[in-house]
C-alpha cells in the first residue's frame, strides 16, 4: 500500500510538469484525473510571446544533442523567471514561448524585462561554440479562454483567444522596429505608474487580423544605462518625429530621425523610421515606367558591412540608382529625372551624414579621407542635376555609370573593409554578427 502511494505521488508529480497545478486551480479541479475535454473558463489575462532571433542560423551545424542542451538551458531559466513573476507557460513552440499572466499586466512587463536582461548578460553554449543570442517579446492583454482540447488519444490544456494571436504579431514587429519588447495599449493602460518603466510610443500599427490600428509602445528598461539615458534624452524628438511622419511631412520627419541617430546611432527604432521616411521621399517613381528590365545594379550579400542600419541604406541607394537607370532607358520626361536626381541627393546626404557622425563618435582615424570621397559622389550627383537643366541625357547616362561604379567600389572597400569593422570593434553600432 505504501509503495502504491509513493507511485501515485510520483505519477502526480510527473504529470504536473505537463499540466501545471495553476491550470487545475483555474479549472477548479483538485487533481489531473478530474480534467475532461471541454473544461474551460473565460478570464482577462495577459499573454507574453517570446521568440529567439535567427534560431536556425544560431544552431546551424549543431548536433541535435547540442540544440536540445541549449534549449533546455534557455527554457529552464525562462521558466524560472516566468514563475517568479506569477506567470505560467502554456506551451513551447519550437524555440518560442507562450506564457500566461493571469493576475497582472505588470507581472508580464517586469518578467519580460528580466528575460531580456538575462539574455543580454548571458553567453550560451550552442554545440561546441559559445554565442550571444537575442529575442523579441510581444505582450497583449484581454479576455481569453483557458481550457482543455483534444480527442481520445491526446488532450491538452491551452489558451484560445485573439489576444494570443496579437501577442504573437507584436513579437514579430519587434524585428521590424528594432524594439526587443513591444506592448499594446491594452497592456500599457494597466501598467503600474509607481514602477515608472522606461517606455516610448512606437506606432499605431496595423496588425494582421485586426481591423483597428493598435497603439504600441517599446519597453527598454533592460538596456544599459547609456542607452536608457540617450533614449530618454531624445524621447521628445522621437515623439515629434512620429507625429510629423504620421502627418505625411516626410522631409521634416527624416531630418528629426537623422538628428536622433547622430546622437544615438544604436537607436534601431529611429533607424527604422529614418529609412522609412527616406523611402517615402523617393517612392512613386516606379509608376512612371514599366519595370521590364533587370536591376542595373544588384545588392550582393558579400558587400554587407554587418551593420543593419548601413546595409539597409546602401540597398535604398541601389534602388534609387536603378530608378534613375530605368527612367533614362525609357526616355522619361525631364521632370521625372530631375526628381530622381533630387531624391538621390537627399538620400545620399542622409546616408553620408549618418556615416560621418558614426565615424566621428568612434574617432575613426580615416574620417577626413572618407568625407572627401563623399564630397566627390555628391559633386557628381549635382553635376547630373545641372546636366538636366540643359536637357542633356547623354551626360546623365555618363554620370549614372560613374555613380554605380563608385558606389559599389566604395561600399566594398571604404565601408565593408574600412570603417565598419572599426565601428563594430569599438561598440558604436549594433552589428548583425
Amino acid at each position: 500500500m505504501k509503495n502504491y502511494k509513493n507511485i501515485h505521488q510520483m505519477t502526480n508529480h510527473l504529470l504536473s510538469k505537463f499540466i501545471p497545478q495553476e491550470f487545475l486551480t483555474y479549472l477548479q479541479k483538485d487533481n489531473i484525473l478530474q480534467i475532461r475535454i471541454g473544461d474551460q473558463i473565460s478570464k482577462d489575462m495577459t499573454i507574453l510571446f517570446s521568440d529567439i532571433r535567427s534560431f536556425t542560423a544560431l544552431t546551424e551545424k549543431t548536433s541535435s544533442e547540442g540544440i536540445f542542451a541549449f534549449l533546455n538551458q534557455y527554457f529552464g531559466k525562462m521558466n524560472e523567471l516566468i514563475q517568479n513573476h506569477n506567470g505560467l507557460i502554456d506551451k513551447y513552440i519550437g524555440d518560442a514561448i507562450l506564457a500566461i499572466f493571469p493576475d497582472s499586466s505588470e507581472d508580464a512587463i517586469t518578467c519580460a524585462i528580466e528575460m531580456q536582461k538575462y539574455v543580454k548578460e548571458t553567453t550560451f553554449q550552442i554545440g561546441e561554440k559559445w554565442k550571444k543570442i537575442s529575442m523579441g517579446i510581444g505582450i497583449h492583454s484581454g479576455n481569453v479562454l483557458l481550457g482543455v482540447v483534444g480527442g481520445n488519444q491526446l488532450m491538452q490544456t491551452t489558451v484560445i483567444s485573439d489576444v494570443v494571436n496579437t501577442a504573437s504579431r507584436l513579437e514579430s514587429l519587434t524585428k521590424e522596429y528594432g524594439a526587443p519588447i513591444i506592448i499594446s495599449e491594452d497592456v500599457f493602460k494597466y501598467t503600474n505608474e509607481e514602477k515608472n518603466h522606461e517606455l516610448r510610443f512606437l506606432d499605431c500599427a496595423s496588425i494582421r487580423g485586426k481591423e483597428k490600428l493598435t497603439f504600441i509602445c517599446e519597453v527598454y528598461d533592460f538596456e544599459d544605462k547609456e542607452q536608457i539615458k540617450l533614449k530618454n534624452f531624445t524621447k521628445d524628438s522621437f515623439d515629434l518625429g512620429l507625429m510629423t511622419y504620421q502627418s505625411g511631412e516626410y522631409q521634416r520627419a527624416w531630418e528629426i530621425f537623422l538628428d536622433i541617430l547622430t546622437i544615438n546611432p544604436k537607436d534601431q527604432a529611429a533607424a527604422y523610421y529614418l529609412n522609412k521616411t527616406a523611402s517615402f521621399l523617393v517612392e512613386g517613381i516606379e509608376k512612371h515606367y514599366p519595370k521590364l528590365r533587370e536591376d542595373y545594379v544588384k545588392w550582393n550579400e558579400s558587400w554587407s558591412t554587418k551593420i543593419d542600419l548601413i546595409d539597409n541604406q546602401h540597398k535604398i541607394l541601389f534602388t534609387i540608382i536603378n530608378d534613375l537607370e530605368r527612367a533614362i532607358h525609357f526616355n522619361k520626361g525631364m521632370e521625372i529625372l530631375k526628381r530622381i536626381f533630387y531624391n538621390l541627393k537627399i538620400y545620399t546626404f542622409t546616408h553620408f551624414s549618418l556615416e560621418e557622425a558614426l565615424m566621428y563618435r568612434a574617432h575613426f582615424p580615416d574620417l577626413d579621407h572618407h568625407k572627401e570621397e563623399h564630397k566627390k559622389f555628391i559633386a557628381e550627383v549635382e553635376k547630373g542635376e545641372h546636366s538636366l537643366q540643359k536637357d542633356s541625357l547623354d551626360v546623365s547616362l555618363e554620370i549614372l555609370h560613374f555613380l554605380c561604379k563608385w558606389l559599389t567600389n566604395h561600399i566594398q572597400k571604404s565601408d565593408r573593409d574600412g570603417y565598419a569593422p572599426y565601428l563594430i570593434s569599438t561598440d558604436q553600432v549594433v552589428s548583425t554578427v
